[in-house]
């Protein structure tokens, strides 16, 4: 086997951005294109229930 690199922090090339780069002076535009009520489904609640469940308990306390 050869040896490995010795610099495992540094060893990517920068990425260079593709498209067009915005100025600094420019301002941000932020878009809230969400509905006022996301709707969640009955299996997404039981999935974030199943994998969150011990965190929920944590915040809000458990179920009545």
């Amino acid at each position: 086997m050869g040896a490995g690199p010795s610099d495992l922090y540094d060893y990517l090339l920068p990425v260079m951005p593709s498209g067009k780069r915005r100025r600094a002076q420019e301002p941000i535009t932020i878009t809230d294109d969400w509905p006022e009520i996301v709707p969640i489904s009955e299996a997404e609640i039981r999935i974030i229930e199943a994998y969150f469940g011990d965190v929920l308990d944590e915040l809000f306390g458990p179920l009545p």
